[in-house]
């Protein structure tokens, strides 16, 4: 008798057999030994920082003058700090600039008199009022360009501005009784 016609004879035993075969098979081959390792790193955190400014004239004037003549000037200060917890990179503007009352000729104030800003004996700024646009704000003294309030240290850096703004000795009769007002706006971006 052939294996084939034994294995036919007794199916059950047969079965039996080869389902022991695959579990030993499946036994062999699981219980082969596998390293394993697990590491963590719970908890990771972000926060942004903050920028942020002091103005030590905030919402009021740096400097008014009533009833200049000409050569006269008017003098003020203004200290701006970084109050924030980065960095920023500063500009001064001028913004809600009006002239209400015109010379005789349609003369506007603001284009004649003399506008100064220095952070120490850094000249920021020096022209016509009515002429001045955004400025970069440089603390350093030695080479030009923006300067980051509290890029080399802590960002609390604080830069005090004088203004000077002076109505020039030759300034004619046509600006008599003529006035200008200005705002002055200091930003911060990153």
């Amino acid at each position: 008798m052939s294996r084939i016609a034994i294995l036919m004879e007794r199916p059950k035993l047969t079965l039996a057999a080869l389902a022991t075969s695959l579990a030993a098979l499946g036994l062999a081959v699981g219980s082969g030994a596998d390293f394993t390792s697990a590491s963590a790193n719970p908890s990771n955190t972000f926060s942004a920082g903050a920028l942020s400014e002091s103005n030590s004239k905030d919402n009021a004037a740096i400097l008014t003058a009533s009833g200049m003549k000409p050569g006269g000037t008017a003098t003020g200060s203004v200290t701006i700090a970084n109050t924030g917890t980065i960095p920023g990179t500063f500009t001064l503007s001028k913004s809600n600039l009006t002239n209400p009352v015109l010379g005789t000729g349609a003369e506007k104030l603001s284009d004649q008199l003399d506008l100064l800003v220095k952070d120490g004996t850094t000249t920021v700024y020096t022209g016509k009022l009515g002429a001045m646009g955004s400025v970069p704000l440089d603390g350093d003294t030695v080479a030009a360009g923006v300067q980051q309030f509290g890029a080399t240290g802590a960002p609390t850096a604080s830069h005090t501005y004088a203004f000077t703004v002076t109505l020039p000795a030759a300034t004619g009769n046509a600006y008599q009784g003529t006035s200008t007002s200005v705002q002055f706006d200091w930003t911060a971006i990153q």
